[in-house]
């Protein structure tokens, strides 16, 4: 659930950089629609984690806490993955306060003018410094939020030695931290450190438990549902609009002509028939997807959001037991 689809960072291996999104998908979603969007599914299709980020910065909306104190209201257990360069202060202690669950800071760069090259702003320091501010406050109102950090390999030749220094931030910082390899956002960037290109098989993510709307969408619409985040940017994101929730049901798109005909060609591999799956580095047998974590809950070499016991070589669909 993207509450804002802009960003004020202008990272090297992301869509935002250079030409960005296009301004129908760089929009804020209304309050309205968001609640109005959460209102189709809770409670009817149980109560789904809410992620206010998508693609985009949340906190480049100045009332994120009402959109968390929304989904809180609902019972919803809520998060975000963000930047971090605007939280602290007030604006970082009001979310706290209403209660969000998780918060992931980004920390792309091992150090300052690693930071610098890959993110193209001069925050090392001064996101190192929120995450402890942050972890401070969560502490002295004794709230429940959990606080993680997020890097990237930017070398895919010295995975070991990034890997090395990743563990140090992590450790000074004090929290969990993952480790990832670089993805091409389905095709749109390769972003300069790309994978090697092996055998395919599906992602898992048109079978997943897991939904991904944006803020903007096609001209004049909002809350576009995409199979992932990873179809950010053009030319893949408007042609992986499975529909729209500003004025569709959920079920409208769930269950539409577009999200069949990707679940359909995901189960037999044929992926060059989806055109913004079939230049995806997510479809490589790569184990090493998430390079390393502390966090010992997570599945290496397993993308998060597809579920427990999925399993690739087992993707037999029925729309009716879905969410069973």
């Amino acid at each position: 659930m993207e509450v804002f689809g802009g960003c004020n960072y202008t990272c090297t291996m992301c869509p935002q950089s250079g030409s960005g999104r296009g301004k129908n998908f760089t929009r804020k979603m209304p309050l309205k629609i968001f609640e109005e969007v959460l209102d189709k599914i809770v409670p009817k299709y149980g109560r789904p984690i809410i992620g206010l980020a998508g693609s985009g910065e949340a906190t480049m909306a100045k009332d994120l806490a009402e959109y968390v104190k929304a989904a809180k209201s609902r019972g919803l257990v809520a998060f975000m993955y963000s930047n971090g360069a605007k939280l602290n202060g007030k604006f970082m202690n009001d979310i706290i306060d209403v209660g969000i669950d998780f918060i992931r800071f980004s920390l792309i760069g091992y150090n300052r003018e690693k930071y610098l090259k890959r993110m193209d702003v001069d925050n090392f320091d001064l996101i190192k410094s929120n995450v402890k501010e942050t972890i401070e406050y969560i502490k002295k109102i004794n709230s429940k939020c959990n606080i993680s950090t997020h890097h990237l390999i930017t070398d895919n030749n010295q995975i070991e030695f990034e890997k090395e220094e990743y563990k140090k931030i992590i450790s000074e910082l004090g929290c969990e931290g993952y480790i990832w390899k670089m993805h091409n956002w389905s095709g749109n960037n390769k972003g300069g450190n790309t994978r090697i290109e092996t055998n395919k098989r599906s992602c898992g993510r048109p079978f997943a438990p897991d939904l991904t709307v944006r803020a903007g969408g096609d001209s004049g619409r909002m809350g576009a549902v995409v199979p992932c985040c990873m179809t950010m940017g053009p030319p893949n994101e408007t042609k992986s609009i499975l529909g729209h929730l500003d004025k569709q049901t959920f079920e409208e798109v769930y269950f539409g002509k577009k999200y069949e005909e990707l679940r359909q060609a995901h189960q037999e591999k044929d992926f060059d028939r989806i055109e913004y799956c079939k230049n995806c580095d997510l479809l490589y047998e790569d184990t090493e997807r998430l390079v390393w974590t502390n966090d010992k809950t997570a599945k290496m070499g397993k993308p998060m959001g597809v579920g427990e016991d999925f399993n690739f070589n087992l993707m037999k669909y029925n729309k009716m037991n879905m969410f069973k």
